[in-house]
């Protein structure tokens, strides 16, 4: 019944598209010094929120596309293009995202729980 919610289906996909994401952010910037490396970033959620919008499917922790791809930058001489300052901005927007799914979860819960007479 509670997964029936669509509030906490949206912020339980949100929740995880960010920590995806920050999967992909950690990995480049663990690989910031690999020649040749190039820098990584996945599907916006606002816009695996749209498709999944525009195609009439509900969207759920399955259904993002989570597969990274390379995004542009400036090459330094080594062919690496990874902006330490770039990916610490996304991070940082990550975790935003990730804290704010979390605290829209749990209030919805919260006033669930108090609906019922279960306290909050």
């Amino acid at each position: 019944m509670i997964s029936d919610l669509e509030i906490l289906r949206t912020y339980s996909a949100m929740a995880s598209h960010a920590a995806k994401r920050h999967e992909v952010l950690s990995r480049n910037i663990a690989n910031a010094d690999t020649p040749g490396y190039k820098a990584q970033d996945i599907q916006s959620f606002a816009d695996a929120y749209k498709a999944a919008e525009r195609s009439g499917t509900t969207l759920s922790v399955r259904s993002l596309r989570a597969h990274a791809a390379d995004i542009q930058g400036t090459e330094s001489p080594n062919g690496n293009n990874v902006s330490i300052e770039d990916q610490m901005l996304k991070t940082a927007e990550t975790k935003g995202q990730h804290d704010m799914a979390l605290a829209i979860y749990k209030k919805t819960l919260d006033l669930m729980r108090m609906s019922l007479g279960r306290g909050g």
